[in-house]
């Protein structure tokens, strides 16, 4: 029979050899740690920057289309947050945070330099408001006198919350009808897109939306011709000071100014900017 001490001896040669084994198994802790935060590294090197754009409604259609190609081409990627610009800069200025904003009004983007928010900005193309009216309510309704006497509904964009909101109305002043046309307004939208929905929806029978939905929607539309003195939006793109990737956002800016990008924009409806 084993006495005490031979007993604590076997004892104590399995404890050695059990931990011997467990430590070629098992990493140190520090191996641990710095195995773990390579993994960690190695994933975020694969994951794509991400860029955060505010950007107005009405420029969806080609900005998307933009967006797609600078994807493609740097491997970021870009999320949009559309609406009206009032309501985007609301938000821009209660979180501080964004890489990038289009505009489809230029005073927007100035409020944003004149607080030192822009890093740099490029203007795009002319984003022009225009009067459009449904064909099947369009008969006897050839310009801005015929609708301001007629019965038809209007629709307008909140001057307070987008750039074609407060350039419609000064559509509808330059016509020289501008109260008679005010007094047939119906329902603001708080982006063009929502306007555009309500035209085309049958919500009204006339609206002021962007040349480039008037286009877009020309097979159920008529473009009333537009008023001497009815101001012309200017699409601009700006780096926001805010950026958590200043280069990239600068980079992204510039795409959209390129000449094929450009072309985006007047593909859809969009007027080039007036040759210097």
């Amino acid at each position: 029979m084993p006495t005490r001490s031979r007993r604590l001896s076997l004892f104590q040669a399995l404890s050695t050899a059990l931990l011997l084994a467990l430590s070629c198994i098992l990493p140190s802790a520090p191996h641990a740690v710095h195995t773990a935060q390579a993994a960690q590294e190695a994933r975020a090197a694969q994951d794509p920057v991400e860029l955060h754009m505010y950007a107005g409604a009405g420029l969806r259609v080609p900005a998307e289309a933009v967006i797609s190609r600078f994807e493609q081409r740097t491997g970021a990627r870009v999320v949009v947050e559309y609406g009206g610009m009032g309501q985007l800069l609301t938000r821009f200025n209660a979180t501080g945070t964004g890489d990038v904003i289009l505009s489809g009004g230029e005073q927007y983007v100035r409020e944003l330099a004149t607080a030192g928010k822009i890093s740099s900005e490029h203007k795009l193309v002319l984003h022009t408001p225009v009067m459009a009216v449904r064909k099947d309510k369009a008969a006897g309704i050839a310009t801005l006198a015929d609708l301001a006497a007629s019965n038809l509904r209007i629709a307008m964009g909140d001057p307070q919350a987008i750039a074609l909101g407060k350039s419609g109305e000064k559509l509808l002043d330059a016509s020289g009808h501008g109260e008679a046309l005010r007094g047939k307004v119906t329902v603001r939208g708080t982006t063009i897109k929502q306007v555009l929905l309500y035209l085309t929806n049958g919500d009204v029978d006339a609206a002021v939306i962007g040349r480039s939905d008037a286009v877009a929607n020309a097979a159920s539309l008529v473009i009333l011709p537009t008023p001497q003195g009815t101001p012309r939006e200017v699409g601009v793109v700006a780096a926001l000071s805010t950026s958590t990737h200043p280069e990239l956002a600068e980079q992204l800016a510039a795409f959209f100014a390129e000449p094929e990008s450009i072309k985006v924009f007047v593909d859809h409806g969009f007027l080039p900017l007036p040759a210097k």
